[in-house]
């Protein structure tokens, strides 16, 4: 039994010492006894009892929601899928039948609708949401509330392409802009010309051939002139073509005069960047008009000095401003800013944040022979197995800081390097690891090897490491080079999960003596979903820690690729020092060193914005953030 509040069992020293003083007293002994017990009990209620069990709920029955999407953009596919696999379903479990139709796909509001505890939705669509509630938070809430959501992936019968011009629609007039042609491309391979012109002059003109589904194409444009631009980009297939509207796209522009800001620093690199792209003033906080300034930019500034400007800030960025605090040697952790008014305004606390080391997940995925028999109704071992791996992937609870690689072995052993566990990486993931397969039906399961591969793929690797292995356990041979793999994996402090697939009973027995053998943690899931908690990862000792930082710079990694300050943005080389700070519920940590202290954080505060780079002004920590590529981070945001 565990107790909410352990601690509150304390009170029960002093009743009993409060009895045993009334019993020498004389007072009656079954009188004082039954006080005793009734005062015990009400103390451990207030502690708060409960036990943690574990259940395992099965529906032969469930009830399934299949979604099929008819709007426009689903011509590309088989219109009668939906329909064909509701008719499947509806003879073996419960079902029911919605369609979206029109030009609109309102996919989010559909899952909500549908979403209620145990239901399990099918949608049969191409996921492109482009109405109502966002799909990923229709589908987190639906989760949230009991639901299952699954997408059917289709073969198109079509073939597509589409152009799109992703960017800002306010710029500034002399100042590079860079934004980016996305191609969008469904069906078989296709050769197209894509021309983009602005203000009467080509920016790019290509003839291109893409069997990809997407494709970026960076576009520098430079305003010359105030007022209002246009850039329109022409896509020219050579064959099948379903749609024609979505061959020329146009972006419209503003272009304002460069804005003053506020500049309250020293000479820096930093006031070079600002100066090629604004008008900048570098008068003193002291006696400054902020509502003058467009944005205002601190360098380098403690507390102290901060403070007597901080109510006039509040109102200048609540009611619309823009505000970006640089760090260095007197600002946030050094420069007292925990605590005050100072700190109430921007996006970080100054204090330590939560060392996580990194976390780094290799899955391991069978794919011998024996996954290529049918386990349940069409669905083979395999697709069962890719299907946990992708959940595994798709896990809410794994940071996009993790890093995440794929191991699949059969008589041999090949690899899906790390990617970080960014949406984009993920659908990357999810696509390589639903082409995994046996490829000979006689290949063995050499386990042994797949391990062996994935303990070398964490051998650099810092911070928390787990191997995932998913089979299904019809091991025959190479018992002892399994268990020797998994011994040596074990011991250099990697933790190994091994999950076992199959029908009914659990049948093979050696993959659970391995893993007992050698300390590992098994389970045989049958037909169910992974249950694989990840814990947040404990924090270093400080003499670890600090000794770690002394050894390497700290490389940056971009957080949140989905801000418009990072979307398409490509961060690379180290910094050497930075700010210890933490990032606040609510806003959004963009930029971070390898080990997750944030180096770039945002949020809105009233109609305006603020935002801290928790590192230096260039002149000793950060001097790679000031040079191109880099200094893109500094000029969005």
């Amino acid at each position: 039994m565990n107790f909410e509040e352990p601690l509150l069992l304390l009170l029960v020293s002093p009743v009993l010492l409060a009895g045993f003083y009334l019993l020498r007293r004389g007072f009656k002994t079954r009188v004082i006894i039954t006080r005793l017990l009734a005062i015990s009990l009400l103390v451990a209620a207030l502690a708060g009892p409960f036990t943690i069990t574990s259940h395992t709920i099965r529906d032969d029955a469930p009830q399934v929601t299949v979604i099929a999407d008819k709007t426009v953009s689903c011509d590309l596919y088989d219109p009668s899928e939906g329909e064909s696999l509701y008719e499947y379903l509806k003879v073996r479990t419960p079902s029911r039948y919605r369609e979206i139709t029109g030009i609109r796909t309102a996919l989010g509001d559909e899952i909500l609708k549908s979403g209620g505890s145990g239901e399990h939705i099918v949608l049969v669509s191409d996921l492109n949401n482009n109405h109502g509630v966002e799909i990923t938070n229709a589908i987190a809430l639906a989760r949230s509330q009991g639901a299952h959501v699954y997408a059917v992936e289709q073969t198109p019968i079509h073939t597509d392409t589409g152009i799109e011009i992703a960017g800002v629609k306010n710029i500034i007039v002399g100042n590079e802009n860079t934004y980016h042609a996305i191609i969008r491309h469904v069906g078989d391979e296709t050769t197209y010309t894509l021309d983009i012109e602005a203000d009467g002059r080509t920016l790019y003109s290509e003839t291109i051939t893409q069997s990809e589904e997407r494709k970026v194409i960076p576009l520098p444009y430079t305003p010359q002139s105030e007022g209002s631009h246009r850039i329109t980009a022409t896509i020219r297939p050579r064959g099948e073509d379903r749609f024609k509207l979505n061959n020329v796209f146009y972006k419209s522009v503003f272009a304002a005069p460069k804005p003053m800001i506020l500049y309250a620093g020293d000479d820096s690199p930093l006031e070079d960047v600002l100066v090629e792209l604004y008008r900048v003033d570098t008068s003193r906080l002291s006696g400054a008009r902020f509502e003058d300034y467009r944005a205002v930019v601190i360098e380098n500034k403690d507390a102290e000095t901060l403070g007597p400007h901080t109510g006039k800030l509040r109102e200048y960025v609540a009611g619309g401003g823009g505000l970006m605090v640089i760090g260095g040697e007197k600002a946030f952790d050094r420069g007292r800013y925990n605590n005050t008014e100072v700190e109430e305004i921007l996006p970080v606390l100054s204090k330590p944040s939560r060392y996580g080391g990194g976390r780094n997940i290799v899955i391991v995925i069978d794919a011998s022979g024996s996954t290529d028999a049918i386990m349940y109704d069409d669905i083979k071992f395999i697709g069962h197995i890719d299907a946990l791996a992708q959940s595994l992937v798709n896990n809410r609870n794994i940071a996009a800081s993790t890093k995440i690689g794929v191991v699949a072995f059969g008589s041999s052993a090949e690899k899906i390097d790390f990617l970080s566990a960014t949406a984009e990486n993920k659908r990357i993931l999810n696509q390589k690891i639903a082409a995994i397969g046996p490829e000979r039906g006689a290949e063995p399961t050499n386990m042994d090897k797949g391990i062996i591969e994935a303990q070398e793929m964490l051998k650099d690797s810092s911070g928390e490491k787990t191997v995932v292995v998913l089979s299904d356990g019809n091991i025959r041979e190479n018992e002892y080079a399994i268990e020797t793999a998994a011994i040596e994996l074990i011991d250099e402090g990697i933790t190994l999960h091994l999950r076992q697939v199959g029908i009914g009973q659990e049948t093979f027995t050696t993959m659970r003596e391995i893993a007992e053998s050698v300390g590992a943690d098994y389970q045989y899931i049958g037909t169910s979903n992974l249950n694989i908690q990840f814990e947040p990862v404990p924090e270093a000792p400080e003499e670890e820690k600090k000794e770690e930082e002394a050894l390497r710079q700290f490389g940056l990694t971009i957080t949140d690729g989905e801000h418009f300050i990072t979307e398409y943005q490509n961060i690379s080389g180290d910094i050497t020092g930075y700010n210890d700070v933490t990032t606040k519920l609510g806003a959004r940590r963009l930029v971070a060193t390898a080990a997750g202290k944030p180096v770039l954080s945002v949020w809105s505060l009233g109609l305006g914005r603020t935002a801290a780079l928790t590192t230096d002004y260039g002149n000793r920590w950060a001097g790679i953030l000031y040079t191109a590529p880099n200094s893109k981070l500094i000029s969005y945001t």
